[in-house]
């Protein structure tokens, strides 16, 4: 019992740590980023945002919530009902909150499905904890895709970018491709069954293939129409602040910012996001003070949908 407890608050410190590390950080990048402007300007702007704009991106940001819940739910119901999606809706939500408190957003995908064992009993923790890991999985492969072509699309348009992003990006695309044709080309299940200590993770495996191959294609669909309405909010945000934001240059820009900014630098990417935005969008002769309004907005954005989660989880419903 003493080692359990020395254990759980050797990982408590190490939490702590890593959390304040990422302040740390987020603090330094908001300084390189908002240096070269007037903050005063940038909350100028954002206090010009209008009350119905700042009601209608929040609605509309936890519309895109629900749609990456139903593509979750697909993974373990054929037919998901209301219900199950509104339940499945409330723990990504948790998990929205999860990924701003722990210092990685992979605690999202690690926790948020625990709200749903009580909810459904039949299914077991490992499926649940499986189908989260999953969803993570068919998420990343649209994203990877929408960020390789518009990487492609960047270089065609003539997007000024890092050259080498266009190679880390085809990497991943690769990368997803083989791992695709390993998963439904050979029976991995039959291959590794034989090992014990890879029993559980083979749960994960089972949810990729098999039966299950045409609800997984079904994911990835409802996986690419997320990117894109997930995307779309940029451009809406910047025509409020009159950033001169192309829809082709969000759809281009903000896939490779969003890939860059699953690295768990930064908390909630802010500071991150900033200096990424400034990179991309500064290249296109766009104000910086714009630039960072639009950012910063955005960030603002997710931490109060993060919140809500935070508020939904404490009232336990």
């Amino acid at each position: 019992m003493a080692m359990s407890r020395l254990k759980l608050s050797h990982i408590g410190m190490n939490i702590l740590k890593s959390k304040w590390l990422r302040v740390g950080i987020s603090i330094v990048l908001f300084y390189f980023a908002f240096r070269r402007v007037n903050i005063l300007s940038i909350i100028d702007e954002l206090k010009a945002v209008p009350v119905w704009f700042l009601i209608f991106i929040i609605f509309y940001q936890a519309a895109v919530m629900v749609l990456g819940s139903y593509r979750w739910s697909l993974l373990l119901f054929d037919k998901p009902t209301r219900l199950e999606v509104w339940n499945f809706t409330r723990s990504t939500f948790y998990g929205q909150f999860y990924s701003l408190v722990f210092p990685t957003g992979v605690a999202g995908d690690l926790l948020k499905w625990l709200p749903l064992q009580k909810e459904y009993p039949q299914l077991s923790s490992v499926k649940l904890l499986s189908s989260s890991l999953v969803d993570r999985i068919v998420g990343f492969t649209a994203f990877i895709l929408v960020a390789f072509t518009s990487s492609v699309l960047g270089r065609l348009t003539g997007i000024p970018y890092p050259p080498y992003l266009m190679l880390v990006f085809g990497a991943f695309f690769v990368g997803v491709v083989i791992f695709y044709i390993l998963i439904f080309s050979f029976d991995v299940h039959r291959i590794l069954s034989g090992i014990k200590a890879l029993e559980k993770p083979l749960e994960i495996i089972d949810l990729l293939k098999g039966e299950n191959k045409n609800r997984l294609l079904k994911c990835l669909a409802v996986a690419f129409v997320s990117e894109f309405t997930w995307i779309t909010p940029i451009w809406f945000t910047s025509n409020v602040f009159s950033a001169g934001m192309s829809l082709l240059s969000v759809y281009i820009i903000i896939p490779m910012v969003t890939l860059i900014l699953v690295l768990p630098v930064s908390v909630a990417g802010f500071g991150a996001r900033e200096n990424l935005y400034l990179l991309f969008f500064e290249q296109l002769g766009l104000n910086p003070v714009k630039i960072l309004a639009v950012s910063t907005f955005n960030g603002i954005i997710q931490v109060l949908l993060a919140l809500v989660g935070g508020v939904w989880s404490l009232l336990g419903r």
